[in-house]
Formats: C-alpha cells, sequence, structure tokens
C-alpha cells in the first residue's frame, strides 16, 4: 500500500472500552467502512555474539539488498522481526536494534531464523489486534498491544494515500486524530524516526518504512 504512515501508541487506554470509542468515533463521527480484523506480530531475538554476519538467506528482491546487505555491526546482537497480514498477504521485514538495517525477506526467513538458535534465540514477543477502517483517502487500524502477556495500551496506525512524503501529511493526520482521540489521552507520537539511518527515503514512504517506524517506537520506549 503507498502513500505516507503514521504510526502512534495511546498509552494509557483501557482495552476493549478504548477500542470501542474509536471504532464509534471512526464509524459515526468519520463515516468510515469497517474493512475487517487486523492483527500485526513482532518477535524480538537476541544474538550472544558481538558480530553477526546473516549469508546465503534469499532476501525479497523488492529490497534491493543482498544477504550481504544484512551484515550486523558490534551493536547488532538484537533484531526485530516484524510480520504484517496474513496468508497470502503475509510479509516480514527484519530490523537490527542499531536500526541500521531494514529489509522484506520471503516466508521461509523466519523459519531459518528460528533453527539458527546457536546465533539468534527469541527473547521476545509483542501482538497487536483490533481493526481496519476505510475512509476516502486514509486507512486507519486500530489494536490492542500485548507484550508476553501484559496488555500495553492501544496501537493506531494512519495511512493516508495520497501522498507519500511524510512531512507533507503530518497535518492533515494529526487532525485525523485529534476527531477520534479523547482530549485528554496520553499518546506517544513516535516523533524522530530517522529513516536516513537506515538507508530509506525520508520524502517517500514504503511498508519498510511502517516496520521501521514500529521498531522505533518499541526500542525508544522500551517496550520491547
Amino acid at each position: 500500500m503507498t502513500g505516507s504512515t503514521w504510526v502512534l501508541w495511546w498509552k494509557d487506554a483501557q482495552g476493549t472500552a478504548s477500542l470501542g470509542l474509536l471504532q464509534e468515533r471512526l464509524l459515526r463521527g468519520l463515516r468510515a467502512n469497517l474493512k475487517g480484523r487486523w492483527s500485526m506480530d513482532t518477535k524480538l531475538f537476541h544474538s550472544p555474539h558481538n558480530f553477526v554476519k546473516l549469508q546465503n538467506i534469499k532476501v525479497a528482491s523488492s529490497t534491493g539488498l543482498t544477504p550481504a546487505g544484512m551484515r550486523g555491526t558490534a551493536s547488532d546482537q538484537s533484531m526485530y522481526l516484524v510480520v504484517r497480514g496474513q496468508g497470502a498477504s503475509r510479509r516480514q521485514f527484519y530490523v537490527m536494534a542499531s536500526n541500521r538495517v531494514v529489509v522484506e525477506a520471503e516466508p521461509e526467513m523466519e523459519s531459518i531464523v528460528l533453527r539458527l538458535k546457536n546465533l539468534w534465540a527469541p527473547r521476545q514477543t509483542a501482538r497487536i489486534e483490533g481493526y481496519t477502517y476505510e475512509g476516502d483517502d486514509w486507512v486507519i487500524r486500530t489494536g490492542n498491544m500485548m507484550v508476553g502477556t501484559s496488555y500495553k495500551g492501544l496501537i493506531i496506525e494512519i495511512n493516508y494515500l495520497p501522498c507519500s512524503n511524510p512531512e507533507q501529511t503530518r497535518g492533515l493526520m494529526r487532525e485525523l486524530l485529534m476527531m477520534i482521540l479523547p482530549p485528554d489521552a496520553q499518546v506517544d507520537a513516535n516523533n524522530g524516526v530517522d529513516y536516513r539511518r537506515a538507508g530509506l527515503d525520508p520524502c517517500r514512504m514504503t511498508d519498510r518504512h511502517t516496520a521501521y517506524q514500529y521498531v522505533h517506537m518499541f526500542t525508544q520506549s522500551s517496550l520491547l
């Protein structure tokens, strides 16, 4: 999906009640269409090695990166797997802890990583479950987030379709957010994402940018 995406964390959300409040405001206030359920999974892997080099792994050709492009550094002792979609639409993104590498991988990559227990050991998991809503030129996804067995608030993902430049769309997204959130909601806006750090174009977003935003949120807020 093209366009520009903004990922936010509603820290003091109240589970099902808050999810229902957003649904009411989206359906009645913004005349959105409920498109169905939405979920996303993130897994944190830790390596005991100071330097890790993943070789002979086929990554998606659309990333423009070769397996050598997944080399780690001395600080890359953690790696995040972001899984979006289900079935045929399932997509996987890997982000090193230093946030300097983000790639989209083939589906079999996860099973390969899970077998490399001497290199990457699973540590924590986060799951977001909720709903997808569509308007004339935007898509909003909302979901409650569980880290392990602990409830950690609610995630809002706003996708504005007509423009892929995040700097030009943030104002419009803020207006949408103000229409659906309570005025006293404690929201982490997930600002300060430096796409250049991972070699991503800051003026033209892709799905890799969205995965990168999630990892930035998890690391900066110490959620995962």
